[in-house]
Formats: structure tokens, sequence, C-alpha cells
């Protein structure tokens, strides 16, 4: 995952791979949380995309979902929406996978499963007080698309996907947000 624009300290959506083990989780996947944070919720069988503009051509995209089933684990904190998901390869390098692509996903799968061996996870971490919720949409098979706006103006569009419509947890992430407006 090419991230490295997204992973500025003072950026309210951070994204990565590696650097997150030990920052972001622990070597077995779960959040390492601030003193002070506190755990509100969690879900399994979530994806997530972030982008860092409303744009709907070419936006700057911070973090991608994988095509599937959803397959990470969002856990919803006093101070932070963190998503985290195992490393797919397969889902990862197969839209590589064409005459002229295969060099590339070579290259790609060889990185990956590096990460892999490392213990490194996809993350990507909302801090959620740097925030405030513009719009939210809801579709009935599972997805909540937040707008979000920082102090200065920054735009942000965040999609979160379930493998089921689940309202009480998407109540919970947008809760988190509505506090700050």
């Amino acid at each position: 995952m090419n991230m490295a624009d997204s992973s500025s300290p003072r950026s309210p959506i951070r994204a990565g791979d590696v650097e997150g083990l030990g920052r972001v989780y622990s070597e077995t996947g779960i959040p390492i949380l601030s003193s002070g944070e506190t755990l509100l919720g969690r879900r399994e069988a979530c994806d997530l995309a972030a982008y860092g503009s409303w744009r709907i051509i070419f936006p700057k995209r911070l973090f991608h979902p994988l095509s599937g089933k959803p397959s990470g684990t969002m856990y919803v904190t006093t101070e932070r929406l963190i998503f985290l998901r195992e490393i797919d390869i397969w889902k990862e390098v197969k839209s590589l996978l064409t005459p002229l692509g295969l060099p590339a996903a070579a290259e790609k799968e060889s990185k990956l499963k590096a990460l892999r061996a490392a213990g490194a996870r996809q993350f990507c971490e909302i801090f959620r007080h740097r925030l405030r919720v513009v719009q939210t949409r809801r579709k009935l098979w599972g997805l909540l698309h937040l707008r979000l706006l920082t102090v200065d103006g920054a735009k942000y569009e965040v999609f979160v996907y379930t493998d089921r419509n689940d309202s009480n947890f998407f109540d919970l992430v947008e809760g988190t947000f509505r506090g700050n407006s």
C-alpha cells in the first residue's frame, strides 16, 4: 500500500501497514489504546475506504477497500476509529495478473509476503476529534458513507462496508462523530 502521504502525524486520517506495528496495533492484531482511551465497540467483517477529498473523479485515495467479502475489523474508541485487516496477497495482486502486469504483480507479491512475515497488517486510523460530520448516508445492504471536514476546511470522505446491514454499529460510528459537531 502506498499511503505515505496520509501518514503525517497531523493528518486526521492515517493509513499504512508495518509502520503501525507497535504503535497502532500489537503483534496479535489488537489495537493499542492510549491512556484514557476506551474501546466503545468492535465489528468484524468490515471494510473501509478513505479519501482526502469529496471529488467523484480521481479523489485522493488514502485507504482502499478490497474486493469480495469484507474481512477487516473496525474498533470504535473514544478517540479514534481503527480499522485493521490481514494482508490478503491474492486480493491485492489479482488485478495485476495480466500479461503486461505480471512483473508488477510478482514484485508486489514479494513485498506483501515480506510484510506479512514481519507481522504487519493494513490499518487506517481516523482521529474523530479532528473531524466533524457534514453529511451521512446509509444503504440497506451495509454501507455507511460519511463526509467529514476539519477545522481548517479540509474535506475527507469515508465509506464503511459491512457484510450485512448493522444499524447499531452504524449508529455507534455516527454518534462518535456527532459529538464533535
